[in-house]
């Protein structure tokens, strides 16, 4: 199913620890399952309207059309693609080609002026044959100026640092993706043990975050040689858009592929 999305305001943050799944994304309207159609109707909003119309592509949610009052959207069953990386277990080799995939999405966003704004694990859908597309662009900002003041944000553990001021707002997309393939990679998040971490754990790493502190791939030295160069990129804001990012990861993708010989 297209799962409940967390997006927060930037003063929401407090100490509540929080540890079931339930309790960290609650429910949000995230629309409803229309068995007549078999698509996903979703509360509408003008701005999550406008990326589809304007974004058409295959690492994109599939947009139909717009009703009365919700948007009419492909449905995928196998849902958000936390939940699928806790249930399922994929290999790396899958993960390491959804990180890239997820890439694709972010270059078409940014080559057409969009900043996501909300780039997280449950904003990304697995397709019935196992690929991927983003989703939940109500956050979404068009042509932000270089000092545009994001007023909502995604969990914690994907929040971009305080500080990156004079860059393009595209830092935000980055910094989030770049949590997004530490943890396609490590199979946990950063500065923590598993996929699940609470609100503790996540505000916690965040603050690291905001002290420059990041973690690395240090602990698997193969993937490391690949792809640590990428992920330091991505949490120190170095690559400006998705278009920059997807050439480096598709180089180390195929460097590490080529590591592994033949299957």
């Amino acid at each position: 199913m297209l799962a409940a999305t967390e997006t927060y305001a930037i003063e929401d943050f407090d100490d509540t620890p929080v540890s079931s799944d339930e309790a960290l994304f609650p429910d949000l309207d995230p629309g409803y399952y229309d068995t007549l159609t078999g698509r996903w109707h979703k509360p509408t909003s003008p701005t999550e309207e406008r990326v589809y119309k304007t974004v058409c592509h295959e690492r994109i949610l599939k947009y139909f059309t717009t009703g009365l009052s919700d948007l009419e959207l492909e449905f995928h069953p196998n849902g958000d693609l936390w939940s699928f990386l806790v249930v399922e277990k994929p290999q790396l080799t899958t993960r390491v080609e959804w990180a890239v995939q997820i890439a694709e999405g972010l270059a078409q966003l940014h080559s057409n002026s969009i900043v996501w704004s909300d780039a997280h694990f449950r904003n990304v859908l697995v397709t019935q044959d196992l690929n991927i597309v983003l989703c939940d662009f109500a956050f979404s900002v068009f042509n932000p100026q270089i000092y545009h003041d994001f007023t909502t944000a995604p969990p914690p553990i994907f929040i971009a640092p305080w500080g990156y001021f004079g860059l393009p707002p595209t830092y935000v997309d980055i910094f989030g993706f770049g949590v997004m393939l530490f943890a396609l990679l490590a199979n946990r998040f950063p500065w923590t043990d598993d996929l699940l971490p609470n609100m503790d754990a996540q505000t916690e790493a965040m603050a690291k975050h905001g002290r420059r502190e990041f973690d690395t791939l240090e602990a698997f030295p193969d993937l490391n040689a690949h792809f640590g160069e990428v992920v330091t990129k991505c949490f120190q804001a170095t690559y400006l858009t998705g278009t920059e990012l997807l050439h480096d990861l598709k180089c180390a993708r195929d460097g590490w592929l080529q590591s592994q010989g033949p299957n």
